[in-house]
């Protein structure tokens, strides 16, 4: 009986110890986006960053929609480099890829099919379109 006890507490002891060490290896594991050389503004205590500089830069093709004021960014997936070049493929490798629309001054990002909402609505300040940098950490930088 009291092998049985000391089995549970040492176990107890170390799952204890071992928890922090595996979420320190998940935050490493984490990518993060390098910001150095980036010119960031705040509004309302929330830095925004430029977003065509940011998503070009990850590989995401930026379109502006001037008619309906948004931004679509569109990544595809590097597994389907070998598809054919018909129609039907390149459909394929939309619909694969990660699509992301944002319209300016919304806080509704459109995340593939799915709704989602930022705590700041994009702007656009001298001509270029500013998001908050949690949209960057959250949705791009993956």
């Amino acid at each position: 009986m009291k092998t049985w006890k000391k089995a549970m507490v040492v176990s107890l002891a170390a799952c204890t110890l071992a928890l922090p060490g595996l979420a320190s290896a998940e935050e490493m594991s984490a990518k993060k986006f390098n910001y150095s050389g980036i010119e960031m503004m705040m509004k309302e205590g929330t830095e925004l960053v430029p977003l065509r500089q940011i998503a070009e830069s990850l590989g995401f093709k930026v379109t502006w929609n001037g008619e309906a004021r948004s931004v679509t960014l569109m990544k595809m997936m590097m597994e389907d480099k070998g598809m054919m070049e018909d129609k039907t493929s390149k459909e394929n490798m939309m619909e694969m890829g990660n699509t992301f629309v944002i319209q300016i001054d919304s806080k509704t990002i459109k995340v593939g099919m799915m709704d989602d909402m930022l705590m700041i609505a994009p702007t656009i300040l001298n001509d270029m379109t500013y998001v908050p940098k949690e949209l960057v950490d959250i949705y791009l930088v993956k």
